[in-house]
């Protein structure tokens, strides 16, 4: 069993519990970075880190020990293992407070030990939203912004975060010729999200994750293209666009085509609330306000396009495989 179907089995299992209100499939890097972040109605958090078949006994403790670290950070933990290998390994699971989830060949899910709640946790994170948080940004301006964060970390002697914030405002105005002071806190807000959603900076001191410095160096190459790729790969991968692009590929299938983007919009915005990608109070249809125009913009889907009476977004799937 592969991994991404062992992540996919577990997201299902937990979608179907009516206490769940979020899921969250993260395939970034960096830590904490369980496979799948789950948000539960009592207002408490789970991290599942899962593992495939035949990756061997040393990778499965590893991931028992990750289970551990998730402790810190979420009010419950899970390791996740096919079915097999949970049978074989689980005499090396003895860490209690570690709940256990086995998955049958046919997707099945087992609780084979209940997790017991952490009682260290220290620095849990509540979201609204299964996928990254984005608000207008350009690919380029995304480029713009990072050389202008790593410049003025690197020029500071003593970090100060007030004065990268000022760099990322003015750097925006330069960029949108903006004039007034008063979108001042809501466009830093909007791009330290952003940021920290693509996995690009440490959102605590705005340094650049290992993502953040290759894109900031192929940006600086004459040919974008390498840097667009990696950029799409960051909004698939690190942002987990990737779900909502499969989910406008099932409304592909489903339908014929659109009567009009509203109505795409419409169902799209029912089939995230229905698959726990948002929480019932995150406006939706606020972000598909600008979510198309990204995926636009790096190709990964098509102009609203026109196919007879009716319309639809064609995605790039010959594309967006290359780059995941």
């Amino acid at each position: 069993m592969k991994h991404e179907e062992v992540i996919q089995a577990i997201a299902e299992w937990f979608r179907a519990d009516p206490n769940v209100t979020l899921i969250t499939k993260t395939y970034g890097r960096g830590f904490p970075n369980p496979d799948v972040s789950v948000q539960l109605t009592q207002d408490k958090l789970a991290y599942v880190e899962c593992k495939p078949s035949d990756a061997g006994g040393r990778e499965y403790v590893t991931g028992l020990g990750q289970c551990v670290a998730y402790l810190l950070f979420a009010d419950f933990s899970y390791l996740a293992l096919p079915e097999k290998e949970m049978d074989e390994y689980l005499r090396y699971f003895w860490v209690q407070n570690i709940g256990l989830l086995s998955v049958k060949d046919n997707f099945t899910v087992n609780r084979v030990r209940p997790a017991q709640e952490s009682q260290v946790v220290t620095a849990k994170e509540r979201r609204e939203r299964g996928y990254g948080y984005y608000r207008d940004l350009k690919p380029l301006e995304i480029h713009a912004l990072l050389k202008a964060i790593h410049s003025k970390r690197i020029s500071l002697q003593k970090l100060d975060v007030k004065k990268i914030e000022d760099v990322m405002w003015q750097q925006v105005c330069r960029m949108r010729n903006i004039q007034s002071q008063t979108q001042k806190s809501s466009w830093i807000l909007n791009m330290r999200l952003l940021l920290r959603d693509l996995q690009l900076i440490n959102p605590q001191d705005y340094s650049l994750t290992e993502d953040g410095f290759r894109l900031l160096q192929l940006g600086d190459l004459s040919d974008k293209q390498p840097y667009m790729n990696e950029l799409a790969r960051c909004f698939l991968i690190n942002a987990n666009f990737v779900d909502i692009v499969t989910l406008i590929q099932t409304l592909n299938d489903q339908y014929s085509g659109f009567s009009s983007v509203s109505q795409f919009k419409e169902l799209l915005v029912k089939k995230i609330y229905d698959e726990k990608l948002a929480t019932k109070g995150t406006n939706v249809m606020r972000d598909l306000q600008d979510i198309p125009r990204i995926l636009r913009d790096l190709n990964i889907i098509s102009d609203w396009m026109r196919m007879g009476l009716v319309n639809r977004y064609v995605i790039n799937w010959k594309y967006v495989l290359s780059v995941r």
